[in-house]
This record gives structure tokens, sequence and C-alpha cells, in this order.
């Protein structure tokens, strides 16, 4: 793939706490790597073995089958893509597209112009047929995948026609929609879909359905084993550098290090951790080596609470434990033990180290534990003689759940340093995890939590997160204490509610989803619904606002404010983005994180082996 850039739309053991409980901030994330030499020579093919922890079992990322990490990573070298995103939140059309532009607004039309010799494996050309055919197949799966943000893109299509032999690709929408760039990724073959099904033709690897419409095509996959991608000798633009990708299975990070050490592995993504430092420190060989570039992950992890709990159901209480919550300490007291460059998250709607120009910083909520004490007595909760917050000082302590993932140890670090900091300012905490598949699939869309320890993910398009804040999945079932219900509480009405708390709304461009069901979460690891059963229609208008609005400086205010409203409404509290760290054999040129789902393998055309640099 040849990139062009154009500038996106829209960008996706518990410390001794003080009687403050201040705690400063750790310093800005940032890679670790060293830049390759300025002159090199460099290998001509060679193979690339980059570790996986599965293999796909659906080709198609639009399936539910096929929507995973890893799929995406396939065939984001296999089938062409209308943009890919790079490390800074841009998209770059790729030698598939030799112009992607907005031609007209009244109505918004998208011209796409398709290189001339562009063509399938099979010798099918690639065009406006494709074009229509994914459109047609995207409005009927959309709805069953874990991430339905694009579905309103698709939706808002009038109509496709091609020109030029199919080669001029017009698409006009409805209304403006912002996230054009973001559609028609992974195109699907529509000769070869149309005949055996969008679903069925891709699952599974069989030669002749998997063809090729990028640099690289699958020639063999062992089942659980590996899986081989191949420089596609059909391929119209300029070649790949490499002659051959290999995706291996290792199921855990202590085996992928194992295999870079001994050289059966040159790529993998693993958790930052002392082991990786050692792995790295102790790879001394001559000429060869480890490197590693440490970065955020697009993997948000938020506190996250029932709104349809009688307590943390009440959003003053949401605030206060919010302002009782250290995150810095948070952080430095559980993912910083394994990246100290690692830093808490204040958003829900921009990733960290996005540049956001033009737009006002939301209000995150501040670690203040003198004005959490002052709506804690609001709420009826004051300290016993022990400092333990009671219901009007006598009454029944004020001690919550929280449910998290079982086995992740930054996870349980974090519960026990929330678990000192909440004790600290009188609130009890029962620490209560499950099996992460347990945690998503069943206790967060099925209401049986309080609170909660979840993975979200940061998308490129913060739109694509709609349905995360919107249509939610939880039955309002919302009932008072018979003691409390009927204190006022100033701006956020009586305990238990909050202001324009709705049943039944209706939102435009998303989709009604199942009570208690979740699609697609275990198999990306993250929440893919409202499972906070969030309601508030102000949330819905900010989106549909962003969703059609083109100026990328108004985009972004609009963004900041519906950032601030979700502040308000606090369904959720960002905690950290997971840290990941690529490491790879350090003669591997031109390897790099992007932003985007496809992970390093967003430019992967471009790798190159070193073989000696001319300062050596």
């Amino acid at each position: 793939m040849e990139l062009k850039q154009v500038a996106l739309a829209l960008l996706g053991g518990v410390a001794v706490i003080a009687s403050a409980c201040n705690s400063g901030s750790p310093p800005a994330a940032g890679p670790t790597s060293q830049a390759p030499p300025s002159s090199s020579v460099f290998a001509k093919g060679r193979t690339v073995t980059v570790a996986v922890p599965y293999l796909p079992t659906n080709f198609n990322p639009s399936t539910p089958a096929g929507a995973n990490s890893v799929t995406e990573m396939v065939m984001e070298q296999v089938w062409p893509q209308a943009f890919v995103i790079d490390p800074e939140y841009l998209a770059n059309t790729t030698g598939f597209i030799d112009s992607a532009e907005v031609v007209g607004l009244s109505p918004m039309t998208v011209s796409y112009v398709v290189d001339p010799k562009a063509t399938w494996s099979d010798g099918y050309p690639i065009g406006a047929a494709d074009f229509e055919y994914n459109w047609q197949q995207q409005l009927r799966t959309s709805p069953l995948l874990a991430s339905v943000g694009l579905l309103a893109g698709y939706r808002d299509i009038k109509s496709i026609s091609g020109s030029n032999g199919g080669k001029t690709v017009t698409v006009v929408f409805k209304s403006p929609y912002s996230d054009w760039e973001g559609l028609f990724a992974n195109l699907i073959p529509a000769h070869v879909a149309q005949r055996a099904g969008w679903v069925s033709a891709f699952a599974g690897f069989r030669r002749s359905k998997v063809i090729s419409g990028g640099p690289f095509i699958v020639s063999s996959m062992e089942p659980g084993k590996r899986l081989v991608l191949t420089r596609n000798a059909r391929y119209w633009g300029t070649p790949a550098h490499l002659q051959s990708i290999v995706f291996l299975v290792e199921r855990s990070d202590r085996a992928s290090l194992a295999g870079l050490q001994n050289g059966s592995v040159s790529i993998a993504e693993v958790t930052p951790s002392p082991q990786v430092d050692g792995a790295i420190a102790r790879d001394q060989a001559p000429g060869s080596g480890l490197s590693v570039t440490t970065t955020p992950s697009p993997v948000l992890w938020q506190l996250v609470f029932n709104l349809n709990d009688p307590v943390v159901g009440n959003r003053p209480m949401r605030t206060a434990l919010a302002l009782v919550t250290d995150r810095d300490q948070l952080v430095a007291d559980s993912v910083g033990l394994e990246d100290p460059l690692t830093v808490g998250a204040d958003s829900r709607v921009f990733a960290q180290g996005q540049q956001v120009p033009g737009a006002p910083a939301a209000s995150p909520t501040v670690y203040n534990p003198v004005r959490a004490a002052a709506l804690f007595k609001l709420l009826g909760y004051t300290p016993d003689e022990y400092g333990v917050l009671r219901a009007y000082g006598t009454g029944s302590p004020l001690t919550l759940t929280i449910t998290g993932p079982r086995g992740n140890g930054v996870i349980d670090a974090l519960e026990l340093q929330l678990q000192a900091e909440w004790a600290s300012c009188g609130v009890g905490l029962i620490i209560h995890n499950v099996p992460i598949d347990d945690l998503l699939k069943t206790a967060l869309p099925q209401g049986r939590y309080q609170l909660a320890l979840a993975p979200y993910v940061m998308p490129v398009f913060p739109t694509w997160d709609s349905i995360i804040y919107t249509d939610p999945v939880l039955p309002m079932r919302i009932s008072f204490p018979p003691n409390l219900g009927m204190l006022v509480v100033g701006p956020g009405g009586p305990v238990g509610r909050s202001p324009g708390l709705t049943t039944g709304g209706t939102w435009p461009w998303s989709l009604p989803t199942p009570v208690g069901t979740e699609p697609g979460a275990t198999s990306v690891g993250a929440v893919t619904r409202n499972v906070t059963g969030l309601e508030d229609p102000q949330v819905a208008v900010y989106l549909e606002k962003i969703t059609g609005e083109l100026n990328a400086d108004k985009q972004y205010q609009l963004l900041s404010k519906l950032d601030t409203l979700l502040t308000q409404d606090l369904p959720t509290l960002p905690l950290f983005q997971a840290p990941v760290s690529l490491v790879q054999q350090a003669d591997i040129v031109n390897v790099s994180e992007s932003a985007g789902s496809a992970g390093p393998l967003w430019d992967a055309e471009d790798w190159v082996v070193e073989l000696a640099s001319a300062n050596s």
C-alpha cells in the first residue's frame, strides 16, 4: 500500500494513604525504542513472524466470528482498505485508492477513484460493484457486531454508483456524515461473497474464497498453530518488501517473550512488565537484539456504576465517590508498577496523546475529599467515632461491592488501592472478582453488579462509541431505601435518580439491544453496549450533532462538550488506557503501533529487514 495522508475529521501493592491522599502524576507516556540508523542496507524479501494468541475462524472482520483484533491484523494486508489509521490518528488512503474526497455538500457526496489497475488476485477488477455490495451487507450484519458505530454511516448512504468502468465510485449521503473515512475498510470481494455468502464464504480457510486485493495473500494455515501471508504476485501496486509474514500462535506473554529470545518470533504485543524489561536487557547478541516501544493501547479501563442500583444510581453519590478517588495514585500503584509512564485518563472521548486543536478541555472530576465529605453529609452519611460513614452517623455503614476480572494482577492491585483510598474516607468496599468472560457477558449486561472495573475501547472515531452511552441494555428497576428516598440533594434531584432520566428513549442512528445481552463483548474483550443504564437524551443530541458536523474545529468543540456532559452524568469514571509493549527483533524497520484496530499491521507492506548499517 502506498500511503497518502489526510487529516482525520474526528481524530478513538497498596500505597500508604495519607490523610490528604495527594500524589504526583507520573510523566507522560512515550516510546522507548531507538530510531534506526540513518544509512542502512536492507534485505530483499525475508520472513517476519508475528505472535498472536489465536488464528481467525472467519476471515471477514464484518461478521460476529471475525470481529476481533487478530482477524483485523491478518486481513489489513489482504483486503483493500479505503483508509488506514496511523499512530498519529491520521487517516491515510492506500494504493487501492488514487483519491477520496468530499465533492459536494447538497447532498454530501464522496468520490473514490480506484486505481485503474486494481484487481483481485483471481483477476476480477476491484470497483463500484464491491462498494455497493459491501454497503448492502453492512446494513444487514452491522447490528450484530460488537462495534456498531459505522452502522450510522452505512444507514446514511442514499446511493452508490460507478463510472469509468467502475473505477470512479460516487457515494451520496442522505445527510452530512463526518466519519466517512471509516467506511469501506476490509472491502470484501463481491463476486465471491455473492455466490458463497457474506459469512459462509470466509468461514475457515479456503484458498478460492479468501482471495486478495492487497499486498499479501493468505497462502496457508494450520488451525491453532500458524497462518502464512505471502507476497501477492498479482498485486498491481508497489510490492511489499517482505516475502512473507507468519502469524504464530503463542498463548501467553511468557511464550511470546521466549519466542522473541530464541528467534522463533520476530514481533509481539505484550503487556509491559519487569519480565519484558529483563528480556530486553538479557538479549545482547552482537548485531541483533530486541527493542521495545511502549504506548497507550485503545483499551480504556473504567470504574462502572450501575445506575439502576439504589445507592450508586444517585448522581451526587457517584460524584462523591469520584471525588474520593485519587486516579493518579490508583494508576501509580497498579499499572504504574509495570509501566511507570502510564498516566490516569480524564476523557471517555479523546484518547491519550490525541491532538485536539481548538477544543476546550473537559472538566475532569478532580480528587477532593473535603468536597466529597460535604456531599456525603448532604446524602445523609456522616462519620462515626472511627471515621466510618454511616447513615445519619449511627445507621448502616456505607459499604459497596465492586466486581472485576479475576486473575488480572494490575486490576487486583488497583482494587486494593481503591479499597484503601475509600476506607480512608469512611467508605467500605467489598471486592468480588469473576472470570473476564463472565464479567463482560453476564454480570455487566444483566446488571449483576453495583460497581465494576471493566475495559472499554477508545475508537479512532469517537462517535462510534455512541451505543456505549445510549440505548441501555438494562431495564429500569430503581427503588429507594425508605430512610433516604425523600432527601433533596440540590441539582442532582432526589437520592437514587439523576435529572433527565427517562424510560423508553429513542436514539436516531443506533439500535436497541435486548435486555441482558452484549454482542461480541467476549470476543473483543471489552464492553460493547450501554451496561450502565444511562438515559440522558442530551448525550444522543450531542452525538447526532457531532456525526453531522464536517468542520473539524466545531466537531472537536462538540466532542469536548459531550465529554463534559458525560463527566457530569458519571455513568463511568475513566481510569487509564492500558499500555502495550511492541517488542521486536531490532533489525526489523518501519514497525509501529497504529491507533486503529489493525495494530502494528497497519503498514506491514513497508516492513523491511536491515542487513547492515553504513555506520557499523
